[in-house]
């Protein structure tokens, strides 16, 4: 075989382990950097509280059909039930991307009207659930701040005065329906209607810190 072959097939062996090496590095900073940003999206926290629930002016708890309790903003208790209601919507950068609820919520006003009374006794009046009242009506908005107008009337607002949701006697992270109660209509006949807001949450704090109350004022 002639020398310049040789030397050729040599140059060209060489050039191989050198293009092997240089992918074979390639995919290891690769996963590396993917196990990087892992660790860290996993470890950065983010809180998914949605923004259209403000501090109510009073909480009121409630056991099935029986009324558990009820406290002001003025009262220890409020404080401390708030600062769980807000602990409670805290997860990590990660688990939130991957739930597809990185600061966003679901608004959900169904075609068919869902009143307020069938969600009690269907849902809400199987265990422990909670309302927040309000004394000035609240306006429904989305997650980034924008007003949300009805299905109904494209020009229509929605407000409400009452919200409701369940406690879970679970610990775990799961899709917590938040009831909002409105009017469409201002006569004094009118029904209350269900608009639903879903979000990711662990409910499961609030249950505990409950139990730590024997009684409320």
């Amino acid at each position: 075989m002639p020398k310049e072959k040789l030397t050729l097939d040599h140059d060209l062996i060489i050039k191989k382990k050198k293009k092997n090496k240089i992918i074979a590095f390639s995919i290891l900073a690769i996963t590396l950097i993917l196990a990087v940003l892992i660790i860290v999206g996993a470890c950065v926290p983010v809180n998914l509280k949605p923004n259209v629930i403000e501090n109510p002016n009073r909480i009121a708890v409630y056991n099935k059909t029986s009324n558990f309790g009820e406290f002001a903003s003025d009262q220890e208790e409020y404080r401390e039930f708030m600062a769980h209601f807000d602990s409670m919507f805290e997860s990590s950068y990660l688990v939130s991307l991957f739930s597809g609820r990185l600061g966003d919520y679901v608004i959900e006003e169904p075609q068919e009207n869902v009143y307020l009374s069938e969600v009690k006794s269907e849902i809400l009046q199987q265990g422990y659930y909670v309302e927040f009242k309000y004394d000035e009506p609240q306006i429904l908005t989305y997650s980034d701040g924008k007003l949300y107008y009805s299905i109904f009337d494209k020009n229509k607002t929605l407000s409400f005065t009452s919200v409701y949701f369940a406690i879970s006697e679970n610990n775990e992270l799961t899709t917590m329906d938040i009831y909002i109660s409105i009017k469409y209509s201002n006569s004094s006949d009118a029904k209350d209607t269900i608009i639903k807001v879903s979000q990711k949450a662990n409910s499961y704090i609030l249950y505990e810190n409950i139990q730590d109350f024997k009684t409320f004022n």
